[in-house]
């Protein structure tokens, strides 16, 4: 899953690139995104943050969020 959200991520960064605002927020979540544990260390709130600022729709946010922080995944 956390592939699938690099790919989004790196889609976003191209879409914004005239988006100062936007291209930033990406950028961090890139760098967030190299670390493969990133959503086991922080908290909810962020992490519900990051997947709405990658365009995840809310009706999926908890769905990913449980699956990115599943135990099979660390």
């Amino acid at each position: 899953m956390i592939d699938k959200l690099k790919e989004l991520n790196l889609k976003l960064i191209n879409d914004y690139q005239n988006d100062e605002t936007r291209l930033k927020s990406q950028l961090l979540i890139q760098k967030m995104l190299e670390n493969q544990h990133c959503f086991f260390e922080m908290d909810i709130e962020t992490a519900y943050s990051i997947l709405r600022d990658l365009t995840i729709p809310d009706e999926y946010i908890k769905e990913i969020y449980k699956s990115l922080i599943d135990i099979k995944n660390y």
